[in-house]
């Protein structure tokens, strides 16, 4: 008897994750391989959601984002794919952004297995470019980019700097005399 009532709570459970993670996906649509979008979504904080559902076997998604990212901007990121006793699996083999690895990896808790590839927070620069590789029986992922971009000075910075250093430069001349 306890053993059903532990199977019946296990079960109740994987319905209310799959259930939660379609609500996730409802509310805001991922974007899929090709160009992507950064949103800036407060002050320096740029996100994009981004997810696939590849075609059964091996696969490479490839995710460019189109905004320009200054240096000395972190980004970081996490992909799901939640498989409900090996159906809709997605399994990572490997990914990467800018040639920096994602780490990726699957964590089972029966009946579901979570398929994960999550970047750590790195330093980024320039465009960037997002590949997955995978191998897919028929399932999907999905997940977020997130990006604080480096403040870059403005033209009026740089204006009133160096009409600074003229106004030193003029204070010490007239000291000088």
């Amino acid at each position: 008897m306890d053993k059903k009532k532990l199977h019946l709570q296990t079960l109740a459970l994987a319905v209310m994750l799959a259930a939660s993670s379609l609500a996730a996906a409802a509310s805001a649509p991922p974007q899929g391989p090709g160009a992507v979008t950064l949103t800036n979504t407060a002050g320096n904080l740029w996100t994009a959601s981004i997810g696939n559902t590849p075609l059964v076997g091996a696969f490479t998604d490839v995710f460019t984002f189109t905004n320009p990212v200054s240096a000395g901007s972190t980004a970081w990121g996490t992909l799901v794919n939640t498989s409900f006793l090996g159906y809709a699996n997605v399994t990572f083999t490997g990914a990467d952004l800018n040639g920096i690895s994602l780490l990726t990896g699957a964590l089972p808790v029966w009946p579901v297995t979570f398929n994960v590839a999550t970047l750590l927070p790195a330093s980024v620069t320039g465009p960037l470019t997002l590949t997955v590789h995978g191998i897919s029986n028929g399932g999907s992922y999905g997940g977020d980019i997130n990006v604080v971009m480096s403040p870059v000075p403005e033209p009026v910075t740089y204006g009133m700097m160096i009409g600074g250093l003229g106004i030193l430069a003029m204070l010490s001349r007239r000291r000088k005399q």
